[in-house]
């Protein structure tokens, strides 16, 4: 009988084997090298799909991208740096503090020569054309006799939450018109009352106007913040214009443009819902930017780097409440002392030559209600460094 099946190979001669074998007695190219000739033109045919070519472009844009420009606006340090605070007297009494008491404190101590203070609208003006300035011009004589420098805000919206002071009766004002030509009167005036301090080197008009925090009834457009500019330069020629924006996530080229000096906020830890998304769940949140980030935006925004003062580094906690009644849990989630000394050391490294802490007046309720003088001695030291 013919056996028509075929002849099993021996075992030598089957699979890896038989490659094997013929690599070593044939003269034909070893069988590992034949796989990786494979790999390697299954690899061109992977990256000759369009999409494969477009998310690799997105990574190298993405990983590259970041290092030229680190490289390119790399910030420097500065060697001597000017350090200030923002007080606020309306937070002060908030806090129960004596507000005067506190102020003279963070000048004749605390040693600050750079002041941003606030002439805020609801105090100035509570009834239409009765004015009040007594108690920014008590602030403003302490500063003169001292020889302090101070930025002086001025507008609807100025620091502290809820960031937009109008007085009552202008926010019941229903026509557009009446309430710009309100608020120009106020400004006129407020220029006029104060602009014989000799103390005030810089105007700031309005207070981060383009970016959506606080509780403001009424939006803000380019031309009504020209418009108020105008009117400060008119009268005040000398002194120049700062306009304020989140350094975070504003879009400094547009505000930069209104005056002459661009200032920024520098937080790092925050207490927020971020406009409801969550929800409205407040959550905490740490800003995953590098100091080197904020020179980068100022380079690609166009902002010169010596035109930009940091008006609010963060030197305070953010937390469900008034600073002076959070729990020490809820001030170490966004102040510890460690969270102190490395934000300081961030703003430091960030490039600026200005910087304005933002916490002076919890650091005074620290230091006479909690028996805690760590972030007031600190920032003593800090301000007397230069001296």
């Amino acid at each position: 009988m013919i056996n028509l099946l075929p002849k099993k190979k021996p075992w030598y001669k089957r699979g890896i084997f038989q490659k094997a074998y013929d690599g070593v007695f044939h003269e034909k190219r070893p069988w590992y090298k034949k796989e990786f000739l494979q790999a390697l033109r299954d690899i061109k045919d992977f990256f000759h799909l369009q999409l494969v070519r477009i998310i690799l472009v997105i990574v190298i844009v993405f990983t590259v991208t970041p290092v030229l420009l680190f490289i390119y606006y790399k910030p420097i340090p500065q060697k001597n740096i000017n350090y200030g605070i923002t007080f606020s007297w309306k937070y002060a009494s908030e806090m129960g503090l004596d507000w005067k008491e506190t102020y003279i404190q963070i000048l004749d101590d605390l040693g600050a020569e750079n002041l941003r203070l606030v002439a805020y609208w609801e105090d100035t003006e509570p009834t239409k054309d009765n004015y009040d300035y007594s108690n920014i011009e008590w602030q403003l004589t302490e500063a003169d006799k001292r020889g302090v420098n101070v930025i002086l805000s001025l507008g609807r919206k100025v620091p502290r939450y809820p960031e937009c002071f109008e007085p009552k009766w202008w926010r019941a004002i229903e026509s557009e018109d009446l309430r710009e030509q309100e608020l120009h009167e106020y400004i006129k005036k407020t220029i006029l009352e104060l602009r014989h301090h000799s103390s005030i080197k810089i105007w700031q008009v309005e207070n981060e106007p383009f970016w959506p925090f606080g509780d403001c009834p009424y939006p803000f457009t380019m031309k009504q913040i020209d418009k108020e500019v105008n009117i400060v330069r008119s009268l005040d020629a000398k002194r120049p214009i700062l306009s304020q924006d989140s350094g975070e996530g504003g879009l400094w080229f547009k505000t930069y443009k209104i005056g002459d000096y661009l200032g920024i906020s520098m937080y790092r830890k925050i207490w927020y819902d971020f406009w409801g998304i969550f929800g409205g769940k407040f959550i905490y949140f740490q800003y995953p930017l590098q100091n080197w980030t904020y020179a980068i935006k100022a380079g690609l925004f166009g902002v010169p780097i010596d035109k930009i003062i940091v008006t609010e580094l963060q030197a305070e906690p953010w937390g469900p409440g008034l600073n002076s009644k959070l729990s020490q849990d809820d001030k170490d989630h966004t102040m510890s002392r460690n969270d102190f000394y490395a934000t300081i050391d961030y703003a430091q490294r960030a490039g600026f030559k200005d910087l304005y802490l933002w916490g002076a007046e919890w650091w005074y309720w620290e230091k006479l209600h909690n028996d805690n003088q760590f972030f007031w001695d600190t920032a003593k030291a800090l301000f007397r460094q230069n001296k």
